[in-house]
């Protein structure tokens, strides 16, 4: 490209940190099933409006996706003893 940038990883760092949440923190199976959620989603919904939209597809997602499941895909729910 002749230019080096020091953003030019933020964006794939930030879909690799969400699909890590997505599938649950910790577990690397549940990482791999989060990023093939999250390319299928960005895949499908920017067939359906649009290239510009995936990162909103996949934010958007994750936004919605952790008010209804905050461990993840495969995260272990943890409960505290008192």
């Amino acid at each position: 490209y002749g230019k080096i940038d020091f953003l030019m990883g933020f964006i794939i760092g930030l879909k690799a940190f969400t699909a890590a949440v997505i599938g649950g923190i910790g577990n690397l199976r549940g990482a791999v099933l989060g990023a093939i959620v999250l390319g299928l989603l960005e895949s499908f919904g920017g067939a359906y409006l649009g290239s510009e939209w995936r990162d909103v597809f996949a934010f958007g997602f994750l936004i919605l996706f952790l008010t209804v499941r905050p461990t993840g895909l495969l995260g272990e729910r943890v409960t505290e003893r008192v």
